[in-house]
């Protein structure tokens, strides 16, 4: 298979992954995925849009990349970019889990942690961990960057501290 045909095809599967995280109803299910299928597809688009990064570019045509979960999803809810990047940590990690309808529980099965681990991430009691930002991007369909972005303040504050 030549490379610009498997280009195309990752680029197409990208996409609908793409429609699938955010309206599953486009495609024909009845309902919401849960958060842990969320957070696999979330995953195996990010793997997708890594290969995409690493072939030669894709016609503009074909694949802009504009559908990147988090520029979506800030753009589906009003949020500027640069608002965003301002936005403390748990504020920001909050209105995630409020824009996808996730509970603390449901935070917490997906990541393997307790719900009062997740509490103390929300309300600002505790920093995150490098592997938390990690995996919180991938439930909330944000990227690493925007996280560790907002947790950077709390834990430079931390270290000030010890």
């Amino acid at each position: 298979m030549s490379t610009p045909t498997r280009a195309t095809q990752v680029s197409g599967i990208y996409e609908t992954l793409g429609q699938l995280i955010e309206n599953p109803k486009s495609l024909g299910l009845r309902e919401q995925l849960p958060p842990r299928v969320l957070a696999v597809l979330i995953s195996t688009r990010e793997i997708l849009r890594e290969e995409l990064n690493g072939r030669t570019p894709i016609a503009g045509g074909e694949n802009d990349l504009a559908g990147e979960l988090s520029q979506d999803a800030d753009a589906q809810h009003g949020i500027p970019e640069e608002g965003q990047n301002e936005m403390s940590f748990n504020r920001l990690l909050r209105r995630r889990m409020e824009q996808r309808h996730l509970s603390d529980y449901d935070v917490a099965v997906s990541l393997g942690c307790t719900i009062q681990r997740v509490r103390d991430l929300t309300t600002g009691v505790r920093a995150p961990t490098a592997l938390h930002i990690a995996e919180l991007a991938l439930l909330l369909g944000v990227t690493q960057e925007s996280l560790a972005t907002a947790a950077k303040p709390k834990m430079d504050s931390l270290a000030a501290t010890v």
